[in-house]
């Protein structure tokens, strides 16, 4: 009996013995396939030479980090390991099984010697190319050499590096040896019975090319390509490539390029027959595997398809679903805007109900959309405004156009409880009223404070001017210049102002966090069933109500001063392309209090030679953990525990199905473990940077304006940077009672899971108040519903499904021509082979840099310092990343987007709503960004991904 190898049939195919490959191969040899043959060398093997040789503590010291230009790396560790493992012989007794195993090959053969650890091939993680081939080996000797050698290749730096960021711990791993007969293939490569990059599950994909399998492996060819249809088993489509070399055996030992003939070069590698058995074959390692899509390598010899390694494929998309983009009735027209440019993704069920169908129609008594319902719906699971306003209806004439104060008009009027006057009227009478009507008292009153506020000088020259031109209605002409557009007509006045905002301050979010803070208090495992359902139900519809009630109002009020002032310098000044963020910048908010509370903990780290090598070297998903263990961290742990009282109920969506950051900081350390390696970093200099831009903007327009245009520009500016501030103070308490929810909801689907009637905790999101309470009233009687927890899985896959899709800004597409709704937009739908992509223009600068695509919080590891953040849109839990960004591309959002006020404070560039960038735009992509033109060039060379 041999304790060091085993035949490759082995009936003990654990991972622990053979690892992931040599089970798979044990597999499918058990089952019939035609596997070349050959042996493995068990993990006991590995082990023994380990343990005999004592090198076990010493790889361990060895494979800790080190710190290169500040960042972890595992490159001198895998040198030491390996010239350790150079240095150490087998013993007999290994040299010997293995020896022997390979003599009782027939003819000792050519083999391939290959890896096959303990921890790769699952479906989670594949370890991939990580460890070692060696291909035509000839010789026992030279086959001990390529096992050892495939030990030794445990511990790259990519696979020791691997290991710590997914958290398997160093010591856990072993390696076993795969030796198998080498196939001498004329055609070669892999494939899969999924599509891996679409999810489609109804389609195999392969990658074939002359000669050995390893230049298709390791992309050292572009190799034909068919698509197969597993339905019928027909090619949907062929792409034949270059194929312009090939790998083979190069004499007794090892393997060379070789070129191929131009003739061959356009053939197809495989003939129909060959296809044909391929997919049979590989359609029967799947069900071999129950259904779970394959990821195979596969050879043809002498006619002959032999399989050489079957795998899960590792991150495979969902199912892919169709998607119309047609409205439900009663909705006709939808726009991807406002409080909706809090939510990239499709919604879950639960939010869908509470939030948007529920908690924003409170303030409402009934429908003031045609046809009723609510404003806002989903379609695809994707969150809309409808536009399907009464006031708008009776402009049915195609000649007539529904303008920009048609909509103001219609929105205003829904917000006041409706109103019978068309949008012609309405529109009329708010342009009208914008700069026709005066409100003498409020005006003078206002101009008062716009002068007491002004530096001295200024208010000199003020008085200068007003005692020299002497115009009657002066207050009137300097706070409401003449105008085309309603802009405005909605928060001109600082008494209305001050009273929305006293509403907000005073009201609305006290009201908010007292609900929370009610049902903070509950305590969640004495808690009925119905009581938790209805602290959901609560916090979920006035989280809405907070939106609709008055927060957009008071949200308004900045964004309306700050379009005042956008529209005064495109009246103005319009061929200068000024943005009003240029001049609005520097204003105190939460959001940059955040980043320089952040910073102050970094400051801690940085302080600190260990914490600062830990910060480095741990991955972030672990780091808190790893603080709290270390007794000088507690300055910093404590700090970053104040850090998420005050600031991690934020959450990186809108959708409470997404976690906090008080749940998940691992995106919040990302951004600490960058402060802490750029040292030149300082939240001041982005201030400096700001500073410096509005001053040189300001002197700009102040040589370029006089008299009455130049005081109506400062009140304008006046006005702008009193409010703007609520902006960022309103969106703060967005979703703030989230982190009392989600426990909430937890807790009730884990009860729902014990009772079998959930899969997981998370089902409750996935379900509405009516399906839970029967799950509720079920779980009472002592009764399952386990049909539930199906529904809930499909409805969760769905969602997964739907993310991939790209929902468009306004449905119908020709929507957006519509001036009105198109002044509304967030979006802008850009030329899919235009390399330019148009957006919205809010803040500027002009710059080329590589791009860093960041879909959300589980890639703000990904961020490079020195690059362009290209997101979907951002939310201030996302401003910690604006920190290391050189620029901004966003798919959604407009001039008051979150986006647009972050960036003009760190002053980068940005350019919003261009549709589609973090589809376009790959990841380490040079793109130029200009922040004055609102336009994206997407540049062809692609860089290395950082």
């Amino acid at each position: 009996m041999n304790n060091y190898t085993t035949t490759l049939d082995t009936k003990n195919d654990s991972l622990e013995v053979v690892g992931g490959k040599g089970r798979s191969l044990a597999k499918m040899t058990n089952a019939g396939f035609h596997v070349p043959g050959g042996f493995q060398v068990t993990t006991s093997a590995y082990r023994s030479f380990v343990s005999d040789n004592k090198l076990q503590e010493r790889i361990l010291d060895l494979a800790k980090p080190s710190v290169v230009e500040g960042r972890a790396s595992f490159e001198q560790s895998s040198i030491d390991i390996q010239a350790l493992f150079a240095s150490t012989e087998l013993s007999t007794e290994i040299i010997s099984e293995i020896k022997q195993s390979y003599d009782s090959l027939d003819s000792t053969p050519p083999v391939a010697v290959r890896s096959s650890a303990n921890a790769e091939d699952l479906p989670g993680l594949s370890f991939a190319g990580q460890q070692e081939t060696y291909l035509n080996v000839t010789g026992s000797d030279a086959v001990v050499t390529a096992v050892k050698n495939c030990w030794s290749s445990l511990w790259t730096a990519q696979a020791i590096s691997y290991r710590h960021q997914n958290g398997i711990e160093q010591d856990s791993v072993a390696m076993a040896v795969v030796v198998q007969i080498m196939v001498p293939s004329e055609v070669s490569g892999i494939l899969f019975t999924a599509n891996p990059a679409t999810g489609e599950r109804n389609e195999i994909i392969i990658n074939a090319s002359f000669g050995l399998g390893e230049a298709v492996v390791s992309g050292q060819v572009t190799p034909d390509t068919y698509i197969v249809n597993k339905n019928d088993k027909t090619v949907k489509e062929t792409i034949i490539g270059p194929k312009e070399q090939k790998i083979i055996s190069d004499g007794k030992q090892g393997v060379r390029m070789e070129n191929v003939s131009a003739s061959e070069q356009g053939q197809s590698s495989l003939s129909e027959s060959m296809l044909s058995e391929l997919v049979d074959t590989v359609m029967k390692v799947e069900q071999l595997y129950e259904g779970l899509p394959q990821d195979i390598e596969w050879a043809f010899s002498k006619g002959k398809l032999h399989l050489l390694q079957s795998r899960p494929i590792t991150n495979l998309p969902v199912q892919p679903v169709e998607a119309e983009w047609i409205p439900t009735p009663p909705a006709k027209t939808l726009v991807r805007r406002q409080i909706v440019e809090n939510m990239p993704d499709p919604v879950c069920p639960l939010f869908e109900q509470l939030y948007l169908t529920e908690g924003l129609e409170m303030p409402r008594p009934k429908s003031v959309m045609v046809g009723g319902g609510p404003i806002f719906v989903t379609m695809n699971g994707y969150a809309y405004q409808r536009a399907d306003w009464p006031q708008l209806q009776p402009k049915k004439n195609e000649t007539e156009e529904v303008t920009e104060a048609d909509l103001e008009a219609a929105e205003n009027a829904a917000a006041a409880g409706g109103s019978k006057k068309t949008a012609e009227e309405r529109g009329k009478e708010m342009i009208e009223g914008a700069s026709e009507k005066t409100i003498p008292e409020q005006e003078e009153d206002d101009l008062e404070q716009m002068v007491a506020d002004l530096v001295d000088k200024d208010r000199i020259a003020f008085q200068e001017f007003a005692e020299s031109q002497n115009i009657p209605d002066l207050a009137h002409q300097v706070t409401m210049p003449k105008t085309n557009t309603s802009v405005y007509a909605f928060a001109s006045k600082t008494a209305f102002n001050n009273k929305q905002l006293a509403e907000w301050h005073n009201e609305t979010m006290p009201r908010l966090k007292g609900i929370g803070e009610k049902w903070a208090k509950l305590d969640l495992k004495s808690a009925s069933d119905e009581e938790l359902l209805a602290g959901i139900c609560e916090m979920g519809r006035e989280e809405g109500n907070y939106w609709s009630s008055n927060g957009s109002h008071s949200f308004g009020v900045a964004k309306s001063t700050d379009s005042h002032l956008q529209d005064f310098l495109e009246t103005h000044l319009p061929e200068h392309n000024y943005i009003s963020g240029q001049f609005l910048s520097g204003i105190a908010s939460k959001t940059m209090q955040a980043n320089a509370d952040l910073f102050e903990i970094a400051k801690l780290i940085r302080a600190s030679d260990t914490l600062t090598y830990l910060i480095t070297v741990t991955p972030a998903q672990f780091l808190m953990q790893n603080l709290r263990e270390n007794d000088e961290a507690k300055t910093v742990v404590d700090g970053i525990d104040k850090y998420l009282h005050n600031y991690g109920h934020q959450g990186y969506s809108m959708d409470f199905v997404e976690p906090t950051q008080i749940e998940d900081p691992s995106a919040l350390f990302a951004t600490i473990k960058a402060m802490v390696q750029d040292k030149d970093y300082d939240p001041k200099n982005q201030e400096i940077k700001a500073k410096a831009i509005r001053d040189k903007k300001f002197t700009e327009v102040a040589d370029l304006l006089t008299g009455l245009e130049y005081w109506q520009f400062q009140y304008r500016l006046w006005l702008g940077r009193k409010y703007n501030y609520i902006r960022e103070e309103v969106a703060f308490y967005f979703g703030y009672t989230w982190k009392v929810l989600r426990p909430m909801a937890s807790e009730l689907g884990r009860r729902m899971v014990e009772a079998g009637t959930f899969k997981i905790p998370e089902d409750t999101y996935f379900l509405v108040t009516d399906e839970i309470e029967q799950a509720i009233a079920a779980r009472k009687s002592g009764k399952a519903l386990p049909e539930f927890g199906n529904l809930a899985a499909e409805r969760r896959e769905l969602r997964e499904a739907r993310k991939r899709h790209h929902p468009p800004g306004t449905v119908p597409e020709e929507a957006s021509n519509v001036p009105g709704i198109r002044f509304k937009e967030t979006q802008i739908k850009n030329d899919e082979n235009s390399d330019t992509m148009r957006g919205f223009a809010v803040s500027s600068g002009r710059l080329t840099a590589p791009a860093s695509v960041i879909l959300g919080p589980t890639e703000f590891d990904k961020m490079v310092p020195g690059t362009i953040l290209v997101s979907p849109l951002t939310t201030p839990a996302w401003t910690q990343l604006f920190a290391h960004a050189v620029g901004l591309v966003t798919d959604m959002g407009s001039i008051l987007a979150h986006g647009s006020i972050v960036a003009r404070e760190y002053g980068i560039p940005a350019v919003l709503g261009v549709g589609n960038g973090t589809k376009r735009i790959i990841h380490g992509q040079m793109i130029t960004i200009d922040g004055d033109a609102g336009t994206v060039i997407i540049h062809e060379n692609i860089e290395a991904e950082a």
